[in-house]
């Protein structure tokens, strides 16, 4: 108890101590930016080896890697003057009411289409001069149409108006990629004119083909009627001679006896009652005539009809799919990234390869150090 007591007496306001701990740490293993500082300036010369590889091997790339130049045109939907001939009314036809709309956009379908690509590339024999000299096979000519055509071949719609559409091609060669651009343009506006004016006038034709095959049955149907009627005209004469009637009688009933010179005829009057003369002389005349045309009915409507469908084939060399809004013009600029950009983007890759691999030798030159 005394001892207690003692020590009691002996810590001031009998108030405990607060202890901290502090973990144990190795300065050894500590590093301030002072020293990651000294150790860049140490080993400057890594940084300054690995900047300078990067911007030879950057200029080399730029030296030895092919220019790429990329043409750009602006399109826009047709006007309404260059799709007149696709508008067509009714008419009792089966045609697609087209617009400008419609069309452009039957148009953008066909720049797109990866066929009409290859089509173009065949028809234009760009595997000759992308593989001048070399042995071309079928696996050779498809690479080359993805990588050097197709792949070089964009065309993107405007964030804010769909219908302007921008369509660019690259190529080393700055006048061939305008070129190039240009003629895809005209070839996919042919093919597309092509396939309405096909669309359009096949409904026409086959109306055409329609009416036409009705006036020639009307025709058969008119000769052989007059020859049937002549046969019926001349059994009738025959009939008519062997009972002496020369002029034509009538049967009469009255219907009111009270009422005398009123008859009404209510009978149907034979043929060869019409008497001889009558019958000989309508025969003449059916077997003298020339044209059965006039006493067809409905011929001259058909014949109308048949002209008017005529009159409607189309033109497709007024029609046009696309409005160009600035044509494709040889580029003066290559294509990004550019030489300057290359050049930068490698001295940042460079400084960041350099103090990486500074950090790597330290920690090595540690570690041999320790060991």
């Amino acid at each position: 108890m005394d001892s207690e007591s003692k020590l009691q007496g002996s810590r001031p306001n009998d108030r405990p101590i607060p202890v901290c701990v502090v973990p144990y740490t190795d300065q050894d293993d500590e590093i301030s930016l002072i020293d990651l500082w000294l150790i860049i300036v140490a080993r400057k010369n890594l940084i300054l080896l690995s900047l300078v590889v990067a911007i030879v091997l950057a200029f080399a790339y730029v030296f030895w890697a092919e220019s790429s130049y990329r043409a750009e045109t602006h399109l826009l939907p047709p006007q309404q003057r260059d799709i007149q001939g696709l508008i067509i009314g009714k008419e009792g036809l089966e045609i697609t009411q087209y617009t400008p709309d419609l069309v452009y956009m039957a148009f953008l379908k066909n720049l797109k289409s990866m066929g009409l690509r290859r089509e173009f590339f065949d028809t234009h024999d760009l595997a000759d001069y992308y593989l001048a000299g070399k042995t071309q096979t079928s696996a050779d000519i498809d690479g080359i149409f993805n990588t050097k055509f197709n792949d070089k071949l964009r065309v993107q719609a405007d964030s804010q108006d769909a219908s302007f559409v921008t369509a660019s091609f690259g190529d080393r060669d700055p006048g061939l990629a305008a070129q190039r651009l240009n003629q895809f343009i005209a070839f996919a506006n042919k093919r597309t004119v092509h396939q309405l004016f096909n669309n359009v006038n096949a409904v026409i034709q086959a109306e055409i083909e329609r009416v036409r095959d009705q006036l020639t049955s009307k025709l058969k149907l008119a000769e052989q009627r007059r020859h049937d009627k002549i046969i019926r005209l001349q059994e009738a004469l025959r009939v008519a001679s062997s009972l002496g009637i020369e002029r034509a009688g009538s049967f009469s009933v009255t219907t009111d006896k009270e009422k005398a010179g009123i008859e009404v005829n209510t009978a149907e009057v034979p043929l060869y009652m019409r008497g001889t003369k009558a019958l000989g002389a309508e025969i003449s005349v059916l077997e003298s005539r020339k044209s059965d045309k006039p006493f067809i009915s409905g011929l001259r409507d058909l014949q109308e009809r048949r002209i008017f469908l005529e009159g409607l084939l189309i033109n497709r060399d007024k029609l046009s799919a696309v409005t160009i809004d600035v044509a494709a013009k040889t580029p003066y600029r290559t294509e990004k990234p550019r030489e300057k950009s290359i050049i930068v983007l490698a001295g940042v890759l460079g400084l960041m390869v350099g103090i990486f691999l500074i950090f790597i030798a330290e920690l090595w030159s540690k570690a041999r150090s320790q060991g």
